[in-house]
Protein backbone atom coordinates (compact mmCIF):
# COMPACT_ATOMS: atom_id res chain seq x y z
CA UNK A 1 0.00 0.00 0.00
CA UNK A 2 1.31 3.33 -0.49
CA UNK A 3 2.18 6.46 1.27
CA UNK A 4 -0.99 8.08 -0.45
CA UNK A 5 -3.04 5.31 0.28
CA UNK A 6 -1.73 4.57 4.20
CA UNK A 7 -2.90 8.59 4.64
CA UNK A 8 -6.38 8.20 3.24
CA UNK A 9 -7.04 5.35 5.17
CA UNK A 10 -5.45 6.29 8.20
CA UNK A 11 -7.57 9.92 7.71
CA UNK A 12 -10.43 8.03 6.95
CA UNK A 13 -10.63 5.74 9.60
CA UNK A 14 -10.40 8.83 12.36
CA UNK A 15 -13.05 10.02 10.07
CA UNK A 16 -11.24 13.78 9.77
CA UNK A 17 -11.57 15.81 6.94
CA UNK A 18 -8.71 16.88 4.84
CA UNK A 19 -8.66 20.50 6.30
CA UNK A 20 -8.48 18.59 10.06
CA UNK A 21 -5.41 16.83 8.93
CA UNK A 22 -3.94 20.03 7.49
CA UNK A 23 -4.37 21.63 10.55
CA UNK A 24 -3.46 19.18 12.71
CA UNK A 25 -0.26 18.38 11.50
CA UNK A 26 0.22 22.17 10.00
CA UNK A 27 0.37 22.19 6.29
CA UNK A 28 -2.22 23.06 3.86
CA UNK A 29 -5.45 20.89 2.77
CA UNK A 30 -4.41 20.75 -0.88
CA UNK A 31 -0.70 19.16 0.26
CA UNK A 32 -2.89 16.37 2.57
CA UNK A 33 -4.71 15.42 -0.58
CA UNK A 34 -1.48 15.79 -2.80
CA UNK A 35 -0.03 13.24 -0.30
CA UNK A 36 -3.11 10.91 -0.76
CA UNK A 37 -3.32 11.28 -4.45
CA UNK A 38 0.51 10.59 -5.15
CA UNK A 39 0.92 13.79 -6.95
CA UNK A 40 3.79 15.10 -3.92
CA UNK A 41 5.93 12.00 -3.51
CA UNK A 42 8.99 13.40 -1.32
CA UNK A 43 7.55 14.89 2.20
CA UNK A 44 9.85 15.70 4.30
CA UNK A 45 11.34 13.92 7.54
CA UNK A 46 9.80 16.43 9.55
CA UNK A 47 6.09 15.95 8.18
CA UNK A 48 6.75 12.65 8.02
CA UNK A 49 7.54 12.86 11.96
CA UNK A 50 3.89 14.96 12.55
CA UNK A 51 1.56 12.77 10.27
CA UNK A 52 2.91 9.68 11.99
CA UNK A 53 2.67 10.99 15.49
CA UNK A 54 -1.08 12.38 14.64
CA UNK A 55 -2.15 8.97 13.33
CA UNK A 56 -0.29 7.29 15.80
CA UNK A 57 2.08 5.14 13.69
CA UNK A 58 5.19 5.27 12.65
CA UNK A 59 7.29 6.46 10.07
CA UNK A 60 8.77 3.23 9.52
CA UNK A 61 4.52 1.90 8.61
CA UNK A 62 3.99 4.75 6.50
CA UNK A 63 6.89 3.86 4.53
CA UNK A 64 6.87 0.37 4.05
CA UNK A 65 4.88 -0.19 1.09
CA UNK A 66 4.24 -4.09 1.70
CA UNK A 67 3.07 -3.37 4.99
CA UNK A 68 -0.49 -2.88 5.12
CA UNK A 69 -1.32 -2.60 8.87
CA UNK A 70 0.68 -1.48 11.60
CA UNK A 71 2.55 -4.50 13.82
CA UNK A 72 2.66 -4.86 17.53
CA UNK A 73 6.37 -2.97 17.40
CA UNK A 74 4.23 -0.13 15.50
CA UNK A 75 2.28 0.06 18.74
CA UNK A 76 4.95 -0.16 21.25
CA UNK A 77 6.99 2.68 19.25
CA UNK A 78 4.23 4.78 19.33
CA UNK A 79 3.43 3.86 23.32
CA UNK A 80 6.86 4.45 23.57
CA UNK A 81 6.97 7.92 22.29
CA UNK A 82 3.68 8.86 24.11
CA UNK A 83 5.64 8.16 27.37
CA UNK A 84 8.49 10.33 26.88
CA UNK A 85 6.68 13.52 26.41
CA UNK A 86 4.97 12.51 29.81
CA UNK A 87 6.71 14.02 33.06
CA UNK A 88 9.12 12.23 35.34
CA UNK A 89 6.15 11.89 37.88
CA UNK A 90 3.63 10.60 35.36
CA UNK A 91 5.82 7.97 33.77
CA UNK A 92 6.53 6.40 37.09
CA UNK A 93 2.63 6.49 37.41
CA UNK A 94 2.68 4.30 34.37
CA UNK A 95 5.15 2.12 35.15
CA UNK A 96 3.42 1.22 38.64
CA UNK A 97 0.12 0.63 36.59
CA UNK A 98 2.12 -1.41 34.61
CA UNK A 99 3.64 -3.53 36.81
CA UNK A 100 0.44 -3.81 39.24
CA UNK A 101 -1.10 -5.41 35.65
CA UNK A 102 1.78 -7.80 35.19
CA UNK A 103 1.52 -8.93 38.70
CA UNK A 104 -2.30 -9.09 39.27
CA UNK A 105 -2.85 -10.84 35.15
CA UNK A 106 -3.53 -14.32 36.57
CA UNK A 107 -6.15 -12.97 39.09
CA UNK A 108 -8.42 -11.62 35.75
Amino acid sequence: MSLGAKLNTLRLRKAESLQATADAVGITKTHIWELEKGKSSNPTAELLGRLAAHFEVTVDFLLDAGRETPSENDEAAVFFRDLQDLSERDRATVKQMIRHFKDNKDQR
